[in-house]
């Protein structure tokens, strides 16, 4: 009589646990989701305000750099950051940012894009260029900062 009544729950139970170790193991992946895109969407932001004081031609980014980093230029040469250090700037008539992709890994963020840029000689010619760029971004004590990055110019394609 007692048999009669544990199989069907040991029956239900081996049924329902693999949808809840499922559901437990999707709400994890869930929670990770969630805080993942957080962090996208908090780079995002340091991503548009790196373009903002590029447009306004400010050359001090201790707010978004962290001592140290590792700045590969568009010509190829390399730069470490330190603070205070001015960065070189020119002005800007536009400046737009496109494939913008964010991956997240912990506390550490990889963001890459195309940066479209136009600005002026000092005798009013019109010139653009455009930028792949990857900036490795680093949960500090001072909020995230580019650790390093990374800048290829992209040149028309020539047989």
């Amino acid at each position: 009589m007692a048999f009669r009544k544990i199989v069907p729950a040991l029956l239900l139970c081996s049924l329902l646990w693999p949808h809840t170790a499922l559901a437990q193991r999707v709400a994890k992946r869930r929670g990770h989701t969630d805080k993942a895109a957080s962090v996208e969407k908090e780079i995002l932001r340091f991503e548009e305000l790196g373009r903002q004081k590029a447009l306004r031609g400010e050359s001090n980014w201790d707010d978004l750099t962290a001592d140290g980093a590792y700045l590969i230029q568009g010509d190829g040469t390399v730069m470490v950051y330190r603070p205070g250090q001015n960065l070189s700037s020119m002005s800007l008539t536009s400046f737009k940012l496109s494939d913008l992709i964010v991956r997240v890994y912990g506390q550490t963020a990889v963001a890459t894009g195309l940066s479209e840029v136009e600005s002026e000689t000092p005798d009013k010619r019109t010139f653009s260029f455009r930028m792949r760029y990857l900036n490795v971004w680093k949960k500090t004590a001072g909020g995230w900062k580019i650790v390093a990055a990374e800048r290829t110019m992209v040149r028309p394609y020539t047989k």
